[in-house]
């Protein structure tokens, strides 16, 4: 089981699934084909509140696991040249 951050429309959230990528997979088919649907997720950090948001196309999500050491982007990813202030 694995816990996935959720950032929707610009709060914080996570859900425990099983496989992330089948997870992501199954939400962008999901998005990709227009259709809405509801998704269980926890708010909060220590004791967690579950809520229920909904999903479709037009509705901001982003998602991402907390694995490894960092989910910082070094500087070095960005393009030569590109300013890191512009993207935030």
């Amino acid at each position: 089981m694995s816990r996935m951050e959720i950032v929707y429309q610009g709060l914080p959230y996570s859900i425990a699934v099983e496989d992330p990528d089948e997870f992501r997979a199954e939400v962008l088919d999901s998005i990709s084909a227009g259709q809405f649907r509801w998704l269980q997720v926890d708010r909060g950090e220590g004791q967690l509140e579950p809520i229920t948001i909904l999903i479709g196309p037009g509705i901001g999500i982003a998602m991402g696991t907390p694995d490894g050491p960092s989910q910082d982007t070094p500087s070095s990813a960005l393009p030569q040249g590109q300013d890191p202030d512009l993207l935030s």
